[in-house]
């Protein structure tokens, strides 16, 4: 989707589903630039053996670590390097490994350089496994492609592949090209019209359930692909596409390390090849229609942003002991009204012990909508937001804070336009950030009332509310217009309702009388400038005007003529409030 390289640092890998049944004769060919150095690990997987759970059956993989390449074959109980070569790594080289026969051969950049014995195994099968695997041992380097013929190549066409010359798609099990997207699977090209990307840490259980939403979509199955970015899992996440044959293209990305959503996303957006992004949290449930939803807002009008995140709704698949008493309340109130939620549920509560409440068949028959409760953000939205300026947010100055991952889409080409996203740390704004990006880039945003979606309810991390603030605050400070300045009133209860009269307010203000009122002007600044230093120290946002050089009494006698000018009061008027906290 970027037209570039899929760069790999050493701490990610990429696995696919099992398209491989195909065993002891087949063809890699691989266009990569390995990394100069040569790593601890004497393993550095380009491809990764998939151990094969057969008797006397091995995986094939490929390492390149510095300037040497191995090929090596994993069985249940056994390692075995079948080739060692060496090479000239200053430059890009196009790897070819043929098997034929169980018998290995490798050549670079069309030319034969070493060939292996015949494998002691029954069968030799390649894998589905991309850059590494859980134990680190992974690439370094870029990669502009990687194929997977079903069938052994002969010399005279493994010449030909670097120029493109030679394309038995049929035998083209599975194939993507980094720089134009072109993905092949099972001898047919994938037109991946919508890429999903999901990123997830150790929420093995509600991804899963979220992937079954994703299988009962009826987009076309061929027209989509889901890419779940794995930050790190210690569950059983990684096992998920290895043991879910979905009936559409599915693709995990893991970095072994922790690093964060929005790297984690960035990753996403490398390799995925649709033309539509929706992003979308591991925990939300949707219905059949989503993607089609998204894709049609998109078909109908240009430069938009379709947002999903403000008609979020609550479902309980399952109870959690770290429930907060709200989200206990809430179960509570949620069993009185379905008694099937109750089922089981009370003893296990009392022995604070997880418990699942729904089941794969609540996906398929989609009967979970009707346990479902209104998020209380979506009301509050409603009613402040939504019912001044529609569902188009028109005359609405900041409509960028519907930019939230959780579920919301754009074209492929905007993130081409404004950049990835911000890395921020922790959580929370990076999402937002991009909003403004693209705001500012005149990207209109739309409130999409038919993308209802459901939030599996879990535990709520801690420290996200102060990983947000200092998040916001990052923002604040990359952003020095005036717009990105006054939004940070909403931190001190105002609604974006009347945060939007303020900034029309004060539009008019500078108007009106710019050099007459200079010290007010100043005031509000500073006021402001203090508000984000109290957001990052976590201090009580009072006693905004400490330390303003000018004095107190001569800001006050001019906001107070400017509160009696009818088109300034909204301004002036919280102007005062801010000096009286």
């Amino acid at each position: 989707m970027l037209n570039k390289p899929l760069t790999l640092s050493g701490n990610e890998f990429v696995g696919i589903q099992d398209l491989f049944n195909n065993a002891d004769n087949f063809t890699y060919e691989c266009i990569v630039l390995p990394g100069k150095h040569k790593q601890v690990n004497s393993s550095a997987y380009l491809v990764a053996p998939s151990c094969s759970k057969e008797v006397n059956t091995a995986g094939v993989g490929i390492s390149i670590n510095g300037n040497e390449i191995r090929v090596y074959e994993h069985s249940m109980n056994n390692l075995n390097t079948v080739i060692l070569a060496h090479y000239d790594n200053s430059n890009w080289i196009e790897l070819v490994l043929v098997y034929s026969n169980k018998k290995p051969s490798l050549y670079i950049n069309g030319k034969l350089i070493a060939v292996g014995h015949i494998s002691p195994f029954n069968h030799v099968y390649p894998s589905g496994v991309l850059g590494g695997n859980e134990e680190g041992e992974c690439f370094t380097g870029e990669i502009k492609s990687i194929k997977l013929w079903n069938e052994s190549l002969g010399m005279e066409h493994v010449a030909l592949l670097k120029e493109k010359a030679y394309e038995n798609n049929e035998n083209l099990t599975w194939a993507h090209d980094f720089l134009d997207g072109t993905i092949y699977k099972s001898g047919k090209k994938i037109d991946a019209k919508v890429s999903v990307i999901m990123p997830t840490y150790n929420k093995y259980p509600d991804i899963l359930m979220t992937l079954h939403s994703l299988e009962c979509q009826t987009f076309n199955k061929n027209e989509f692909e889901v890419i779940i970015v794995d930050d790190g899992s210690k569950d059983k996440t990684p096992s998920i596409f290895k043991e879910n044959p979905f009936s559409f293209h599915l693709k995990y990305i893991r970095s072994n390390h922790n690093i964060g959503r929005p790297n984690m996303r960035n990753l996403g957006i490398r390799s995925a090849s649709g033309s539509i992004i929706i992003f979308l949290d591991a925990e939300i449930l949707v219905k059949p229609d989503f993607i089609q939803q998204h894709y049609s807002a998109h078909i109908e009008k240009e430069n938009i942003v379709v947002c999903g995140s403000m008609v979020l709704r609550g479902v309980f698949t399952k109870y959690h002991p770290e429930f907060t008493d709200d989200q206990v309340a809430q179960l509570t109130f949620m069993m009185q009204k379905h008694y099937r939620l109750s089922l089981n549920i009370e003893n296990n509560i009392e022995k604070r012990k997880p418990v699942n409440l729904l089941s794969e068949k609540d996906i398929y028959d989609q009967s979970f909508m009707n346990l479902s409760f209104e998020k209380p953000h979506v009301k509050i939205y409603k009613e402040t937001l939504f019912r001044h300026y529609g569902n188009e947010l028109e005359g609405f100055h900041f409509p960028w804070i519907l930019f939230c991952t959780g579920n919301v889409s754009v074209k492929s080409k905007a993130i081409i336009e404004v950049g990835l996203f911000e890395e921020y740390p922790g959580y929370g704004w990076d999402d937002h950030e991009m909003g403004y990006r693209l705001y500012k880039k005149g990207y209109s945003f739309l409130n999409h009332t038919g993308l209802i979606s459901y939030h599996q309810e879990h535990p709520i991390s801690q420290s996200n509310p102060q990983d947000a603030l200092r998040n916001f605050v990052r923002m604040f400070k990359k952003y020095p217009e005036m717009q990105m300045r006054i939004f940070s009133l909403h931190f001190l209860g105002i609604s974006l309702f009347n945060i939007n009269l303020v900034y029309e307010s004060y539009r008019e203000f500078l108007d009106f009388s710019p050099l007459e009122y200079k010290v007010v002007k100043d005031a509000f600044c500073f006021m402001l400038e203090s508000l984000a230093l109290r957001l990052w120290n976590g201090q009580k946002l009072t006693n905004l005007l400490d330390g303003f050089p000018v004095g107190m009494e001569k800001v006050k006698l001019q906001i107070d003529e400017l509160v009696k000018i009818p088109q300034l009061h909204t301004f002036a008027s919280y102007f005062k409030f801010m000096i009286n906290l």
